[in-house]
C-alpha cells in the first residue's frame, strides 16, 4: 500500500487520468450491461405476453367450441324427449283414428292410404332426426382436431350410442304398422329397454365428457 500511495504521491497526473479513464469505461460497462439487462427483460416481458395472450386466445377458443358442443348435445336430448314426441302424438292420433274408420268400413284402399301418410309423416321425423345426429357428428369431429386423447374415446362414444339411438328408432318406426296390427308386444318392450339403456349410457358418457372439458379447460 505504501508503495502505490508513493507513486500516486509521485505522479499525480498520471494516476488522476488513469483513474478517470477506469472511471469512464466503469461507467460504459455499467451502461451496456444495464442496456443489455433492460433487453432481456424486455424480452423476458413480450414472451410472457405472448405466452399468456396466447393461453387467454386458447381459452376462449377451446371454452367457446366446448360450450356450442354441449349445449347442442343438450339440445337434441330436449329435443328427442320432448319435441319429438309433441310432433308424434297428434300424428298416432291421426293414424290410429282414421285407421280404425278404413278398417271397421272395410275401405282396404283408404287403409293403405293411411298407412302411406303414416310412413311418410314418420320419416320425415327420422330424417330430421338424423340432420340433428349428423350435426353433432360434424361438431365432435371438428372439435377432435383440438381435444385431448381421453376426450376422443368419449367422443366416439357418445356418436356410437346417438347412431344406435336413431338406428333402433327408425328400425322400430319403420315397422311400426306391423307390430300394431299384429300385437308384438315383445318387439315394443325390446325396444323401449333397448332405448332405455342407451339413453342411460349416453347420459353417463355425456356428464364423463362435460367434466373432462372443464378439466381441460382448467389446465391452460
Amino acid at each position: 500500500m505504501e508503495i502505490i500511495y508513493t507513486l500516486i504521491q509521485e505522479h499525480p497526473q498520471f494516476y488522476a487520468w488513469a483513474f478517470g479513464i477506469i472511471n469512464i469505461l466503469w461507467g460504459i460497462f455499467l451502461y451496456f450491461n444495464k442496456q443489455s439487462h433492460e433487453r432481456k427483460l424486455k424480452h423476458l416481458e413480450q414472451d410472457i405476453k405472448y405466452g399468456f395472450d396466447r393461453r387467454l386466445k386458447i381459452f376462449d377458443l377451446k371454452a367457446t367450441q366446448y360450450s356450442q358442443y354441449v349445449t347442442d348435445l343438450d339440445s337434441l336430448g330436449k329435443k328427442n324427449q320432448v319435441e319429438i314426441p309433441a310432433k308424434m302424438q297428434p300424428i298416432f292420433q291421426t293414424y290410429f283414428t282414421e285407421y280404425l274408420s278404413a278398417s271397421e268400413s272395410g275401405d282396404s284402399q283408404r287403409e293403405n292410404e293411411v298407412i302411406a301418410w303414416f310412413s311418410s309423416e314418420i320419416q320425415s321425423l327420422m330424417n330430421e332426426g338424423l340432420k340433428d345426429v349428423m350435426k353433432l357428428k360434424y361438431e365432435s369431429n371438428r372439435l377432435k382436431l383440438i381435444a385431448t386423447d381421453e376426450m376422443l374415446v368419449t367422443f366416439e362414444a357418445i356418436e356410437n350410442l346417438n347412431q344406435q339411438i336413431f338406428d333402433i328408432t327408425n328400425e322400430y318406426m319403420t315397422n311400426f304398422t306391423d307390430i300394431v296390427i299384429n300385437q308384438k308386444e315383445k318387439e315394443t318392450a325390446l325396444f323401449q329397454s333397448k332405448a332405455a339403456s342407451l339413453g342411460e349410457e349416453l347420459q353417463k358418457y355425456s356428464r364423463q365428457l362435460l367434466s373432462q372439458m372443464r378439466k381441460e379447460i382448467i389446465e391452460i
